[in-house]
């Protein structure tokens, strides 16, 4: 996570984040995104959109010519009604720009004038700007089919998409782009798959991977190809893999047929990955291959794409998109997380990482108060984690008894505390000084330099805990100056915060102080 500041006063500026949101929420902090293109030649079958399960919209596309601009938007008036409808529903739409051709001509000539100089590049971004602020959209998905080592275009992408995602970020804008699945169906690399280059990978929100079109009829788009896809850019490339949002295709090949076609032709093919259709073999992603994915990019992944949603069946017991709304919601146990609100990402990467857990039943007590005896869990299972690689504690009797014990036992607790202080309010304070004590200095490794922090003076009994974790982009402010209140109380959603950063490295609140 990164938040540019102007100047030492705003050093701490994360009030921002609202006493720990997450900076650019995807989706209003949904963790698992489900991310559907729609195109503008399809006006007519939005009812295929189940905003219910979707997170993300791409409208595609927003056209670019060859002297750096955009032709006027396709589908203007659709465009707007599905901006208004998935506003409406807490789904963001971002603007897809590009894709193979345009009629009938691929657009990668026009990519490659279009980012040809510096002033080219320019205009490029503020015409993409432009048209985001013109419709509401919240974001771009560039779609540059292909730049490629080979001829050297990747130079000029990547000068592109750092200015692009620069002007994005600083209005508050998403920026994605759609990549190739970067290997073959049988998991080889392609060389130019390296035309997204680290830099740009490094300054996107997340990608979308088109692993589809692997090859004609049956190694259009299986399940090994997927793995194999996500691999490599999660392996090879070394991108975390909630940055990768895993492309499944809503249509059948040798010929291009879509789904809904398929299914209306024959009754029995959503269970199924092909089928003879007009006297051809077609091959295509049935229920139980869309599900497998699904369940693959919910274990590895950030998310999964479609292209396109136009091209599914308006028949929900047999929809893909449906299948794959039922397949994240029973990855999803607690009943009391609110769909988009801001800890929904926090409270569930926590479960899935055997941080934190609920409370009984299907309820996590999102906003109660955090207590002495959860932190010492909490900080227990934090060192546990580092330690062997998982939590493999067990509750004892009472149920805090173990983590109790381990504490004392690694130094994170002095003194076992009383039945009534464990059962009491844990400040702020009090969490980082559990936590400083759960990692070793190593491991929170300094990323801001922080010389004061307002409430917190040097004299104070947890003074050196909480710098080390403000300093480590672990805990944070909570106002623009930097105040960390340490004698307030935090909640378990907050706590789900915390104890992430604690773990993944990636997560931490890293400043950039603008000179």
């Amino acid at each position: 996570m990164r938040i540019r500041t102007r100047g030492a006063a705003a050093l701490l500026m994360l009030a921002l984040l609202a006493a720990l949101l997450p900076i650019r929420p995807d989706a209003a902090g949904r963790s698992f995104r489900v991310v559907g293109y729609y195109p503008y030649w399809e006006p007519n079958k939005v009812d295929r959109i189940q905003y219910d399960v979707l997170t993300h919209i791409n409208y595609a596309f927003a056209i670019p010519t060859k002297d750096g601009g955009l032709l006027p938007l396709e589908g203007q008036s659709l465009a707007r009604r599905i901006l208004k409808e998935a506003h409406a529903n807490g789904v963001q739409v971002l603007l897809a720009v590009g894709g193979w051709s345009y009629q009938n001509i691929p657009l990668n000539d026009t990519f490659i004038s279009a980012t040809a100089t510096a002033e080219k590049r320019t205009r490029f971004v503020k015409a993409i700007v432009a048209m985001c602020e013109e419709y509401g959209f919240d974001g771009v998905d560039m779609d540059w089919e292909y730049p490629r080592i080979s001829d050297g275009t990747y130079r000029q992408y990547e000068a592109f998409m750092l200015e692009l995602a620069d002007a994005l970020h600083s209005r508050g804008l998403l920026l994605t782009a759609a990549v190739p699945a970067g290997v073959s169906p049988q998991g080889t690399p392609y060389r130019d798959s390296m035309g997204q280059t680290d830099a740009v990978l490094n300054a996107v929100d997340w990608i979308n991977v088109m692993a589809y079109e692997g090859g004609n009829g049956a190694q259009h788009s299986t399940y090994d190809f997927a793995v194999y896809a996500a691999e490599y850019w999660t392996g090879q490339r070394g991108l975390h893999g909630d940055k990768v949002v895993l492309g499944v295709p809503f249509y059948g090949r040798d010929r291009y047929v879509p789904y809904g076609d398929l299914l209306a032709a024959v009754p029995n093919a959503w269970e199924r990955d092909s089928v003879t259709y007009q006297g051809s073999t077609v091959w295509y992603n049935g229920i139980p291959t869309i599900t497998a994915k699904t369940n693959y990019a919910l274990e590895k992944l950030g998310g999964v794409m479609i292209w396109e949603l136009s091209q599914d069946t308006t028949n929900r017991p047999y929809s893909l998109l449906s299948a794959i709304g039922r397949t994240v919601a029973a990855q999803r146990p607690f009943t009391d997380i609110p769909a988009g609100s801001w800890y929904e990402a926090e409270v569930y990467a926590a479960y899935d990482a055997g941080l934190m857990q609920g409370v009984g039943g299907t309820s996590f007590a999102p906003q109660r108060i955090l207590t002495l005896w959860e932190g010492v869990a909490l900080a227990a299972r934090v060192h546990r984690i580092h330690a062997a690689g998982s939590d493999d504690l067990k509750a004892g009797s009472p149920w805090y008894q173990t983590y109790v014990n381990y504490a004392l036992e690694h130094g994170i607790l002095d003194v076992a505390p009383t039945a009534a202080q464990g059962s009491a309010v844990l400040t702020r304070g009090g969490f980082a000084a559990l936590l400083a004590r759960a990692l070793p200095e190593e491991a929170l490794e300094s990323v801001n330099d922080v010389k004061s922090i307002p409430d917190v003076p040097t004299t104070h009994p947890q003074a050196e805990a909480i710098y080390r974790l403000v300093r480590a982009g672990v805990m944070v402010g909570t106002d623009p100056s930097g105040t960390f209140r340490p004698e307030n109380s935090l909640t378990r959603a907050e706590a789900a915060a915390v104890v992430l950063r604690m773990t993944d490295p990636q997560r931490r609140v890293v400043l950039e102080v603008e000179k």
